[in-house]
């Protein structure tokens, strides 16, 4: 009886304890809220740009790679597969590299736009007290959004490097080409290497040069393959900004 009786005090003392804390735990909530309105900013604007730069990446692979220049390959359909492989692989680990940023730079982008700060103090609010002003927030966050697309455009836009990429990735896939050859063995070339190695190195040297300019030309359309992808990339934020909206507003909502 008198561990019953016990037991019967604690648990009413818990449930006093309860109802008496109930308030204070409720204003902590709001105040514990900040950073955590902070997070899901950053993730779902970070969800919203991954999902397009996924995709951009993926047309401009398949737009690469469904053309490759015949001065690669040169009719070789081996040497064609091996270019292919070697790009394919390349942009690959570009759209891996882009996908990587989005979150870092979102993170680090989100202070420096005041419509977005507001609005993740906003957040901190009850539930009642944001549906008030949802017209205001979606306002706010349309200006701030498309204000951020165009950071983050630029910012993964300078990560692809057209240029210097560009001259990268068509050496690499040149390599297959030359490989390729240099693997030919025929007696005639030997036996002339070994008896006129000057006129040789001229050839060589000639076929250099010739091969640079080609070089030049190849790397010169991926140049415009890859300088598109900063333009694509604003391009599809700001078609899609209203999913980005509904994206925040929702995660914040489900938050509160």
């Amino acid at each position: 009886m008198l561990s019953r009786s016990i037991f019967s005090f604690s648990a009413i003392a818990c449930i006093v304890l309860s109802v008496v804390n109930a308030a204070p735990i409720q204003t902590s909530y709001s105040q514990l809220h900040v950073p955590e309105a902070g997070f899901l900013l950053t993730e779902s604007l970070s969800e919203y740009y991954e999902n397009i730069v996924d995709q951009v990446m993926l047309d401009v692979s398949e737009n690469v790679l469904s053309y490759i220049p015949k001065s690669i390959s040169q009719g070789d359909v081996e040497v064609r597969q091996l270019a292919q492989k070697s790009l394919n692989r390349n942009l690959n680990f570009m759209r891996a590299s882009l996908l990587a940023s989005v979150n870092p730079l979102v993170s680090t982008d989100i202070p420096q736009i005041a419509g977005l700060t507001t609005i993740q103090n906003e957040a901190t609010k009850l539930s009642e007290e944001i549906n008030q002003h949802t017209e205001e927030m979606e306002s706010l966050l349309l200006e701030s959004i498309l204000t951020l697309n165009k950071k983050i455009s630029h910012q993964l836009g300078l990560i692809v490097n057209a240029e210097q990429s560009s001259a990268i990735l068509i050496r690499q896939a040149n390599t297959a080409q030359r490989t390729r050859q240099e693997n030919k063995p025929t007696v005639i070339t030997v036996e002339w290497k070994l008896r006129q190695p000057f006129q040789i190195n001229v050839l060589r040297e000639e076929q250099e040069t010739t091969n640079n300019d080609i070089v030049l030309l190849e790397s010169e359309w991926l140049f415009d393959q890859l300088s598109l992808v900063e333009e694509n990339l604003l391009t599809e934020f700001d078609d899609r900004t209203q999913e980005a909206i509904q994206l925040v507003m929702e995660s914040l909502a489900l938050d509160i």
